[in-house]
């Protein structure tokens, strides 16, 4: 049995409230509010949005501010504590973590000066940002969603353009997306059926004038996935009128095209950079930390960071390994729901000197959105040859929005995840479907 940790005020950070950051955190101020611990969550920003959800918040299908969690009052009926600001420096040695300034957004005055927090205990659950590869053009011309405020950079360009179609300055709307995968095929689906939406609520002449290419060098969408399941999705892609250029990577990006890589280019002025996945540049300059290819935090089979004490990692940041073939967990939102099950009951027990064992993610499947009414799914099949069971259409669309749910009942327990559903849809009867502003 390992030695029982100070139970006086022991101060658990957690850094980043994405889905597994916030599930933890909600999870251990339940356990803990009456116990002797702490539980700080730590974020850049004042509120959660689910991230499998900002490709719809990117096509205008819902507001970023719909489906918001403010981490202030969630903590608060939660039993943790809220503190604004990113992270900036961490010090194994002293045991603390400073934090940036805060500036206000409308006049950059400062709100909150530099801050240093000691912890007893630390989460990193920082998340990742898309991987540009350093490819000439990417960070200038391309958007990107990793954060609430870059899907409504994308969104506000994609109106800005349809609206110049329907007033007859702009010939067409064009888009180009790099990467095929669950992020790409989602937003290339949405954007086509927010453009049909703002055509019908907002009188936009642009739904057949759409041009939407995506790009990625395997030789099928949906790479990780089944190839069956890949198949259909394409199916459905190219029902859509969406041009798919497969084993073309890009070389470099301009303000009106993407350069494929052996010749060639995709003409478009809204360009979308969903490929690959890295962590955040600033896990490069925290001290003590054991980085993998691609910024991502080494952890062990029990979450704990690799060369230092007290501090463990999860979600997209982390390179946890896997117990199925080789490799790492993937950085998924399943996974990292799994990994803030686990946290919660090992960080508890770790409190009265008790263990659990390894970290084993299982993975439950994939689902992927194809539309109003259409989406992709696989479970993995009850047999030895790591088959899985395919599932299409609308039922396939329902469990995709039952994953939603089911993550706002982490968050929120069932009786108001079931209010903020039956909110959602009044909302709906008296709203236009797309965002029109």
């Amino acid at each position: 049995m390992a030695t029982p940790l100070p139970a006086e005020r022991h101060r658990i950070i957690i850094v980043g409230g994405g889905a597994g950051g916030l599930e933890l955190a909600t999870r251990l101020g339940h356990r803990l509010r009456r116990s002797a611990a702490q539980v700080t969550l730590v974020d850049r920003n004042p509120a959660h949005l689910w991230k499998p959800r900002l490709h719809e918040v990117a096509a205008g299908l819902i507001g970023s501010g719909d489906d918001e969690t403010n981490y202030l009052a969630h903590g608060c009926v939660h039993g943790f504590e809220f503190m604004l600001g990113g992270l900036n420096a961490l010090d194994p040695a002293t045991k603390t973590i400073t934090l940036d300034p805060v500036l206000s957004p409308d006049t950059g005055a400062e709100v909150l000066g530099t801050r240093v927090l000691p912890y007893d205990t630390l989460v990193l659950a920082l998340g990742s940002r898309v991987n540009d590869f350093n490819i000439p053009g990417v960070l200038e011309y391309c958007h990107m969603l990793d954060s609430p405020a870059q899907a409504m950079r994308l969104q506000r360009e994609f109106l800005e353009a349809a609206i110049r179609v329907g007033a007859g300055l702009l010939d067409r709307v064009r888009v180009g997306i790099v990467g095929a995968g669950a992020t790409g095929v989602e937003l290339a689906a949405e954007l086509h059926h927010a453009v049909h939406a703002m055509e019908r609520w907002g009188g936009l002449g642009a739904a057949g004038k759409l041009d939407i290419t995506l790009v990625d060098m395997a030789n099928r969408i949906l790479p990780a996935v089944d190839p069956a399941t890949s198949k259909h999705a394409m199916k459905v892609l190219e029902k859509l009128g969406v041009n798919v250029v497969l084993g073309k990577g890009v070389d470099r990006v301009t303000a009106d095209a993407l350069h494929l890589s052996g010749g060639g280019i995709v003409p478009c002025e809204i360009k979308v950079w969903a490929s690959g996945v890295a962590g955040h540049d600033v896990i490069g300059s925290l001290k003590g930390l054991t980085l993998s290819a691609g910024k991502r935090i080494v952890v062990d089979d029990h979450l704990a960071c690799v060369g230092v004490s007290d501090i463990f990692a999860m979600g997209d940041c982390a390179a946890a390994p896997s117990h199925i073939g080789k490799g790492t967990v993937p950085p998924t939102a399943q996974a990292a729901h799994q990994q803030a099950s686990y946290l919660t009951k090992a960080l508890e027990r770790r409190l009265v000197g008790e263990t659990v064992g390894p970290f084993l993610f299982k993975p439950r499947g994939t689902l992927v959105s194809l539309g109003i009414n259409e989406a992709a799914c696989e479970f993995p099949a009850l047999r030895r040859d790591n088959s899985v069971f395919p599932a299409y259409g609308t039922i396939a669309k329902l469990l995709y929005v039952s994953l939603y749910h089911m993550h706002r009942v982490a968050l929120h327990g069932w009786l108001r995840a079931t209010a903020l559903f039956i909110a959602d849809r009044l909302r709906r009867t008296t709203l236009p479907p797309v965002k029109l502003h």
